[in-house]
């Protein structure tokens, strides 16, 4: 049968794609964010193409070279060229796919397909970020796009040349080469057929040259590491180093660390839930016909269908039952990007749906248009206004308040990918405060990283804050003069701190006090509580939310209610789930003796808190970190009980102390507390929760005070 049955010719199929290219740069462009995107390594890889150094492995050399060709031929700021090579490379992924398509398909159809592929949420995002992602995209479509060209009219140059890129794509992410078994099922049948024996001692042999040619590109990293830039992630200059990157030894074969906590495969069907709702959000009714597009594929043409079908089934649900990440809205985050791939299937089922149903005729002509316009109008529109990201100036607003306020030559450590690596890109690109030292928490006992400190910065000290514990943060205080900590750094109980906003200062001076208020350290141009599109955008929110708790909560233990009132505000007006912030202006109004505003506070902790716990279970969070939750409920289930029990409510703060004691069974300050609300009540109730209390905690002195005062005569 043949398959080619779209009725554009080449040149008209060539100017419809570069009028689609055009109208989705626009797009992303006019969307992108005004300065360094908030995304996961934005930061880094900016930094990486900037000084032409190794980003962490597999190091991406394609895209660090390529992004630097691009950025020469502009002139402006680094951050924006680097978003408009991500858009460019974003905008050309739907365009090939309808020059693509609209062989095979009716151009309203491959139009449709591609218009919802360009409106994809997640291609708008990574559009407009400094990452390898929307290049990933496009090659994705180049891979299909090409095989195609072999199989249907094949020739020995044809496959050369497959091979040659898929060496070359591998060199921007190795993931791709999942859908390389797709490529060859489709190309390998018609190369036998062709060629005979030929394929096998010459042809092959010759492509696996062509392949090698095209992975070369990874020589960049062992080549430009012997120069010794700072940013030598791996130090791939050693050749043990090296062959660990490119056979992904050193870093293993998971998506992130965090997912080696869970049984392989245990968390497939819910990742593949979530892959569900992706498609969904994103194209709505028209994924039924996409559906159906997969069943007229194979009925079109068996070699097309397996194709698609191993394209989506390797890059989709092999991928996420090999990533086995959680639920969570990190890991989700992480996860996303990785959609783009199984999404081009999709898009080509749409386009072969929509083309069944045009070319059916009667009710099919107006189904398809219903469901191709609902798509892009109810879905598709809306994606691409929840991307928007103009006025999004986070990273340049963190960045800036972070450093303003240290001192001349202070030392600042860091931990978070977003965070950190925005401090990277402000400093080292835009010359932002060159005099601090900015110090990676999670890099500080590599090897490679020390070295590169000791080349920088001769006899400067870098002590390991990752996994040197207590000793190692103790010597970095003496080593280091004015030593400071983003909020988001894990510091060592023993380690005394002051909070100062987004940074605390570590082993700090005497008499140092935290600001009174958070207009002296907070200068972001960002509205409280305006909603951001994704996650790694509400996470530097987050940490000026715990920054704003941490100098409130010191405040409020000195006593200096004015100052500390204002910080809790913030911090709760920034992010309302934070569920501490709410217990600790509690506590403010607790002490000065307004109980029914405290019990109100309280009672958002408490909220706070079970929100967190049933989103736990819904992540699949791991035990320690629900213990944590449960402990921490428990304590505002408790003091929301004190409140009531205040205001005369003694049937609410029973369920409240009961349920503080169900929360952590250890409590024991719950059962003393339903000891004194029966007190003169229920004698034998009080008995029962005043020896439960010391069961659980033999030293609590007030309940072996009055266990003694209620064994004694009551009369």
């Amino acid at each position: 049968m043949d398959t080619r049955i779209g009725d554009l010719s080449v040149p008209k199929r060539a100017a419809a794609a570069a009028g689609i290219f055009a109208l989705f740069i626009s797009l992303y462009v006019f969307l992108m964010p005004p300065v360094l995107a908030p995304y996961r390594d934005a930061g880094e890889l900016a930094c990486d193409v900037h000084s032409l150094g190794i980003p962490h492995p597999p190091g991406y050399p394609l895209y660090v070279l390529a992004g630097r060709a691009f950025s020469a031929l502009l002139p402006g700021a680094q951050d924006w060229k680097l978003h408009l090579f991500s858009a460019a490379a974003g905008a050309a992924a739907p365009a090939l796919i309808f020059f693509f398509m609209s062989g095979f398909f009716r151009p309203s159809a491959s139009l449709a397909a591609a218009l919802l592929l360009g409106l994809n949420f997640t291609l708008i995002t990574v559009s407009g970020v400094p990452e390898m992602y929307s290049l990933h995209a496009l090659f994705g479509v180049a891979v299909a796009f090409f095989s195609f060209r072999a199989a249907v009219n094949f020739s020995a140059r044809k496959l050369y040349l497959l091979a040659f890129l898929f060496g070359l794509f591998l060199t921007n992410r190795m993931d791709l080469m999942l859908v390389y078994p797709a490529a060859l099922a489709l190309v390998l049948p018609p190369a036998a057929r062709a060629l005979g024996p030929r394929l096998y001692y010459r042809v092959l042999p010759l492509c696996a040259l062509f392949f090698l040619a095209g992975y070369s590109l990874y020589l960049y990293l062992p080549l430009r590491s012997a120069a010794g830039p700072f940013l030598d992630w791996g130090r791939p200059s050693d050749w043990a180093n090296f062959w660990g990157i490119i056979t992904r030894r050193s870093y293993g074969s998971t998506l992130d660390l965090i997912s080696t906590n869970y049984a392989k495969g245990e968390l497939f069907w819910v990742n593949l839930r979530y892959y569900g709702l992706h498609l969904w959000e994103n194209m709505g009714p028209a994924l039924a016909v996409a559906a159906a597009g997969a069943w007229y594929s194979w009925r079109r043409s068996r070699r097309d269908g397996l194709f698609w079908s191993l394209f989506f089934l390797a890059s989709g649900p092999l991928f996420l039952f090999l990533a086995n990440m959680p639920p969570n809205p990190h890991a989700l985050a992480v996860v996303e990007p990785y959609y783009l791939l199984p999404d081009i299937a999709v898009a080509w089922w749409l386009g072969e749906g929509l083309h069944a149903l045009l070319a059916a005729g009667g009710y099919g002509r107006p189904a398809a248009a219903a469901l191709a316009l609902a798509g892009l109008l109810l879905f598709g529109l809306p994606s691409a206004r929840k991307a928007d990201r103009r006025g999004m100036f986070l990273t340049a607003d963190y960045a800036a308040d972070a450093l303003r306020g240290l001192p001349a030559g202070a030392v600042l450590v860091a931990k978070k990918d977003v965070q950190l690596f925005s401090l990277w890109y402000y400093q080292q690109v835009e010359g932002l405060r060159p005099d601090v030292r900015v110090i990676a928490q999670g890099l500080s006992g590599a090897p490679w990283y020390q070295a590169a400190w000791a080349r920088k910065e001769p006899g400067f000290p870098v002590f390991n804050l990752n996994t040197g514990g207590q000793e190692a943060w103790a010597a970095a205080g003496r080593a280091w003069k004015d030593f400071y900590a983003t909020v988001d750094c894990e510091v060592p109980s023993g380690a005394p701190t002051v909070p100062m906003g987004l940074v605390m200062a570590v082993y700090p001076p005497k008499g140092l006090t935290p600001p009174a208020d958070p207009s002296a350290v907070y200068s972001h141009r960002w509205k409280i509580g305006r909603p951001f599109p994704d996650f790694f955008a509400k996470d530097v929110i987050s940490s000026y939310a715990q920054g704003a708790l941490a100098v409130g909560s010191l405040h409020s233990s000195a006593g200096r209610k004015k100052e500390a009132a204002a910080w809790l505000d913030y911090a709760s007006s920034a992010d309302p789930d934070l569920a501490d912030a709410h217990l600790y202006s509690g506590f403010l109004l607790s002490a000065d003796g307004d109980w029914a505003g405290a019990g109100g506070r309280f009672k958002s902790s408490v909220d706070g808190y079970e929100r967190l716990l049933a989103l736990a279970d819904e992540y699949r969070s791991l035990p320690d970190l629900k213990d944590s939750l449960r402990r921490s409920s428990a304590y505002a289930w408790l003091n929301y009980g004190v409140a009531l029990e205040k205001t005369g409510d003694r049937d609410g703060a029973e369920k409240a102390y009961l349920r503080a004691a169900a929360r952590n069974p250890g409590l024991a300050d719950a059962n003393y507390n339903l000891a004194i609300l029966y007190w003169n009540r229920d004698w034998d109730r009080v008995a029962r929760e005043l020896a439960e209390t010391l069961r659980k905690n033999p030293s609590h002195a007030q309940a072996a005070h009055y266990l003694r005062q209620f064994q004694s005569p009551r009369r």
